[in-house]
């Protein structure tokens, strides 16, 4: 990664927040220039800064940074994205030049997060940890990252490009990407990928098709490339709404695309292109973590509530396991956010990730960890143990923020968790082993734009405005995928639910699928 071309490519940027500081700049010449870097202007007139977390892994270091970064933006909240990014919401356009700089200066250079551009790479935030032995997607992830930063291409598309890496487990994440990877090993054991392309969601969502059943790793760089050359080629730049490459595929036809693809990479000179370092087949850091006495685990409901929801098996053995900090709406303020780093180094974790659901995963914790983790837990500001589902729905930040946001999209999540919540205290014998399902399998964008991804998910919910009984109201259109997550992509019903009812609505979806029993 060239970080003198990085630094060279913000000038525009930071001039930009400059003038627009001094009232030289109004909101919408702003924007070309925030755009895609990820840093957008909300409905107060602040700034939102994206900051990209490949893969959403953090070491241990780069938490602390951030922990001061936080503070010292002045940003009123930090918010854990959908796609494994953090965002730093209430930032003036002065401190967003602190954050760009300071980004970039200490691992974690700012380009792109927005706009027409190349956006972070997601994992399987289990990838390498979990006992299905999948391997550490996180390095490629990385590596590829590097790679196409030195890419002004990947910078200036007609639309976004969004890159995927899976387990062979969640193959749906892998094919809902424009270029999706799945882990995967030839007969002699090297390692690769399987490889699909034009997949998305959004307006006309479609599942990517295959492009390579197997890909060597070390040809990673030339697949990403071809793609975005292709897109940059072919995509609509007179027509946003058709600019992404699943619109190529539909325009072409599958074979006629995936023969095209196949052209831009069989010209690819494989020499020009790196292969990723070997990847070790155990996560790096897992030796790293600090050991505790073992003590007597708290006899008491609420902790064993808490360790069915919260820990999980890894691949390491008995004595080592995953945690789960289940945060409210992926919102911490810069205390809450501050105290969940210091209680992370207090733990002496290498490294955490963050989640498609808008949490925070301990990789690796001792087991004998877990009691003195519960209870810093319990005396932190804020509750990250799943006390209830008040905040645990997957829910975009809602247009009380987002200026192009439909509804308040978190309103009415807490509708439905309050409904789960009375179900749960009817009905205590199914929370342990439903719970947690149920916040992956529903999810709530305010509007189209789908930044919870609701088409994929078992139960999606749009946020709309439509008119009922001739009052402009409130409304989510239903989204269903009955086989989540081995399908991509789920199916617009059409049913519009009034937003304030969507709590009974929620129930009696879960008990027609017979997800829950009462």
């Amino acid at each position: 990664m060239n970080l003198e071309h990085i630094i060279e490519a913000q000038s525009d940027l930071l001039g930009a927040l400059r003038k627009f500081a001094a009232g030289e700049l109004d909101s919408a010449a702003m924007k070309p220039f925030g755009a895609p870097f990820g840093i957008y202007q909300q409905r107060d007139g602040k700034f939102m800064n994206r900051i990209r977390l490949t893969g959403g892994e953090i070491p241990a270091e780069t938490l602390r940074f951030l922990r001061g970064l936080v503070y010292r933006s002045g940003a009123e909240f930090v918010h854990v994205s959908t796609r494994q990014n953090i965002q730093l919401h209430g930032v003036t356009p002065l401190n967003s030049i602190e954050v760009v700089q300071s980004c970039t200066a200490n691992g974690l250079p700012y380009r792109g997060g927005g706009g027409d551009t190349f956006r972070n790479i997601s994992i399987t935030a289990g990838s390498g940890i979990a006992p299905d032995g999948s391997c550490d997607l996180a390095p490629y992830a990385r590596f590829l990252t590097d790679a196409i930063f030195d890419w002004d291409i990947a910078f200036k598309l007609p639309r976004k490009i969004k890159i995927g890496m899976a387990s062979p487990s969640d193959k749906g994440l892998a094919l809902r990407q424009d270029l999706g990877f799945v882990a995967a090993s030839d007969a002699d054991g090297n390692p690769g990928f399987a490889v699909y392309g034009a997949g998305g969601f959004g307006r006309e969502s479609a599942a990517g098709i295959p492009l390579f059943d197997f890909l060597p790793a070390r040809n990673l760089v030339m697949a990403a490339r071809a793609m975005v050359e292709l897109f940059s080629d072919h995509g609509d730049r007179t027509n946003r709404g058709r600019a992404r490459i699943r619109f190529i595929r539909k325009r072409l036809g599958d074979e006629a695309f995936l023969k095209l693809y196949r052209e831009y990479y069989d010209r690819l000179d494989p020499a020009d292109y790196p292969a990723p370092p070997a990847v070790p087949h155990d996560w790096p850091l897992a030796g790293r973590r600090k050991t505790f006495d073992a003590v007597p685990e708290p006899d008491s409901e609420e902790y064993r509530k808490w360790r069915a929801a919260a820990v999980r098996p890894t691949r390491f053995g008995a004595d080592t396991a995953t945690v789960t900090l289940f945060v409210p709406r992926g919102v911490l303020s810069p205390d809450e956010f501050a105290a969940v780093a210091d209680l992370i180094s207090d733990f002496g974790l290498p490294a955490v990730r963050l989640t498609f659901e808008q949490n925070i995963v301990l990789p690796v914790v001792s087991a004998a960890a877990l009691p003195h983790l519960y209870r810093a837990l319990r005396q932190l500001p804020v509750d990250l143990t799943f006390r209830s589902f008040s905040g645990q729905l997957d829910c975009c930040i809602g247009a009380t923020v987002c200026k192009i946001g439909v509804l308040d999209a978190p309103k009415y999540g807490e509708l439905a968790a309050a409904a789960l919540d009375r179900y749960f205290e009817a009905h205590p014998e199914e929370r342990a082993e439903k719970a947690v399902k149920l916040i992956e399998l529903m999810h709530f964008s305010g509007c189209p734009n789908s930044c919870t991804a609701h088409e994929v998910s078992c139960f999606g919910f749009q946020g709309c405005k439509k008119t009922l009984n001739g009052v402009l109201t409130d409304c989510f259109v239903l989204w269903r995928n009955p086989e989540f997550p081995a399908s991509p992509i789920g199916t617009d019903t059409g049913e519009v639910i009034p937003a304030a009812e969507i709590g009974e609505r929620v129930i009696e979806l879960l008990k027609e699928e017979k997800i829950l029993n009462g």
